[in-house]
């Protein structure tokens, strides 16, 4: 059994990375592995891993941006770590993450699996990193791209899709009960997101292509989950475009499933977009898909067939395609069916898992 120790860029879950690697932990065969967990504090992510009865260390990980003697205590201890545990393999769970499992990895002589989950190059710290990696991973072919200054790290780099845990996610749910909680009557038709309030998320889109569709369906209703910086002036463009009596905003939930379970489309209208595990979530309670063609999303839906996809900040689309959806009941039904199929047959946890589990045999010189 080999021992893995697993470095969290984040003590909170701030996004699907941190979801992802809490899905992949759960996944990974520990008659294998033994995973350990390193996180930055305590917060939600400690606490997870510890109720699925992992080894959790808490080290910090200061901010790259102002070097001093915290960044140093905390390579010493990331180094002492790695010594203690024995562990053969870091695998770094982001950026920050990466650069100090990396330079405690390098004077270790321990390989370091830089797992990268975002689109943004980052020009100061990505060539470090990049010389760092023994291995990368890339949830999308998108957000691989980012490597491409780095011919040795792109050349290395397995694109590994994120995977989800189908037990979760199941359609079989009381969308009634759910309704009434969040003040929605059984006549009402609702559309809806998940997901962080930041603009890139492009919520302000989807607010203006509700207001369109509200011209001609009284009925219909926006759910907008999650919370960040942007929900004050979204709340406040609601009201400019006088539709805030009918967009919900409960903010951050737990229970996911069940708010896509009273969804009829899901909207997901980013402007750039990494991987959109939440097009996974919603696939897999049989939800339609209307979505922007954004980074990694093509890549997730299969275009006509789980989803609609849209151009990048065009409220029109976005509103015309939600509409052609509605519209039609019965395709949006077997759009729906299709996209459980899809995340069935490609986005499992333990797909998921085993790819990459063949990442670690490979590093660690194992064959089956």
């Amino acid at each position: 059994m080999s021992r893995v120790l697993l470095i969290s860029n984040h003590a909170e879950i701030v996004g699907g990375g941190e979801e992802s690697l809490l899905t992949l932990i759960k996944g990974l065969d520990r008659s294998r592995w033994a995973p350990r967990v390193v996180v930055p504090g305590e917060g939600a992510v400690a606490a997870r891993c510890r109720a699925l009865g992992l080894p959790t260390h808490v080290i910090p990980l200061p901010s790259l941006r102002w070097p001093g003697p915290a960044m140093l205590h905390s390579l010493a201890a990331m180094r002492r770590l790695v010594e203690e545990t024995g562990a053969p393999l870091l695998h770094a769970n982001g950026s920050r993450a990466m650069f100090y499992a990396g330079l405690a990895g390098r004077r270790a002589s321990r390989p370091v699996i830089w797992h990268v989950r975002i689109l943004e190059p980052d020009p100061r710290l990505d060539w470090l990193l990049a010389r760092l990696a023994t291995r990368t991973i890339a949830n999308s072919a998108a957000v691989r791209a980012r490597l491409r200054r780095w011919p040795l790290a792109y050349a290395r780099c397995s694109v590994v899709p994120n995977g989800l845990d189908l037990e979760s996610f199941l359609p079989s749910r009381d969308p009634e009960r759910i309704r009434q909680s969040l003040g929605l009557a059984s006549t009402d038709r609702v559309v809806g997101n998940v997901g962080r309030l930041v603009p890139f998320k492009g919520h302000r889109y989807l607010l203006e292509a509700f207001a369109i569709l509200r011209l001609t369906c009284r009925e219909l209703r926006l759910l907008i989950v999650g919370d960040g910086p942007e929900r004050e002036a979204l709340e406040r463009q609601a009201r400019a475009l006088k539709v805030a009596q009918d967009v919900h905003f409960p903010g951050h939930r737990e229970d996911v499933a069940d708010l896509l379970s009273v969804m009829e489309v899901f909207v997901l209208p980013s402007l750039a977009e990494h991987f959109g595990r939440v097009l996974l979530e919603a696939m897999a309670m049989e939800r339609p898909v209307v979505a922007t063609a954004a980074g990694g999303v093509p890549e997730v839906v299969e275009e006509k067939v789980t989803a609609l996809l849209v151009p990048p900040g065009d409220a029109g689309a976005l509103a015309g395609a939600i509409q052609t959806l509605l519209n039609d009941p019965v395709r949006a039904r077997a759009m729906g069916q299709a996209g459980r199929r899809r995340v069935e047959e490609q986005y499992t946890l333990r797909r998921h898992a085993e790819q990459i589990e063949a990442v670690y045999r490979e590093v660690l010189g194992e064959r089956r």
